[in-house]
């Protein structure tokens, strides 16, 4: 039986279920509807609740204790074991798969590196592929968004969240290429599909990793 984490109340009239990138189940119900009528509701929707989750299960993601020692984190499709140690500089042993992090303020500083790279990478990478795709864009940023990987203002100012530094490097190519698609289509039209398939011929691919790895979204 499908028990529900959250069940919320509200001057509503239907029954609703979703689950979140962690499995978590939350029911939205009218204020009066019976206990019994939301477990049936549930035991309705149980196979499509049981496939969700074992979806985002099968992503894997682990969110980061306040002790970071030991954590693992994928960084462009690699995973890396953090070790704090008594230094000043974060550093990457590729060889490895190590992190080393400075034990002060750990969390605040591997944030800030993160950052730092996923700014540098994004924008060689948004150049790259501008040069190739024959679009030109106002700029590239950074942001610490947790809905969007990526978006393209008005006057093509590109951003991408820094998470977007956990994805695989096919993943962060898609994303890369779907904002650029936006300089020339400021939509989702069949010609803005078209030039996104045009250089991700399996966007659907990349696009649904990301679908499944939502959970990223949450670390840090």
């Amino acid at each position: 039986m499908i028990q529900p984490d959250t069940i919320i109340r509200s001057a509503r009239k239907t029954l609703s279920v979703s689950i979140d990138c962690f499995g978590r189940v939350t029911v939205r119900a009218p204020m009066r509807c019976a206990t019994e009528r939301i477990f049936s509701f549930l035991a309705e929707k149980e196979s499509w609740i049981r496939k969700k989750q074992a979806e985002f299960a099968a992503a894997s993601v682990v969110l980061p204790a306040d002790n970071l020692q030991g954590y693992t984190l994928s960084i462009l499709g690699k995973t890396y074991t953090v070790c704090l140690y008594e230094g000043t500089l974060i550093t990457m042993d590729r060889d490895k798969n190590r992190l080393y992090v400075p034990t002060k303020n750990a969390r605040k500083r591997l944030v800030a590196w993160l950052k730092e790279n996923a700014k540098r990478i994004f924008m060689e990478q948004t150049a790259r592929l501008a040069e190739r795709m024959r679009v030109s864009y106002k700029s590239v940023a950074v942001s610490t968004a947790k809905s969007k990987w990526g978006s393209c203002s008005h006057d093509d100012a590109l951003r991408y969240t820094f998470r977007l530094l956990y994805a695989p490097s096919e993943v962060v190519e898609y994303v890369i290429i779907h904002e650029l698609a936006h300089v020339k289509h400021k939509n989702h039209s069949p010609l803005f599909w078209a030039e996104v398939a045009k250089y991700a011929p399996d966007y659907k691919t990349r696009r649904k990793w990301l679908k499944n790895h939502a959970a990223l979204m949450e670390i840090f």
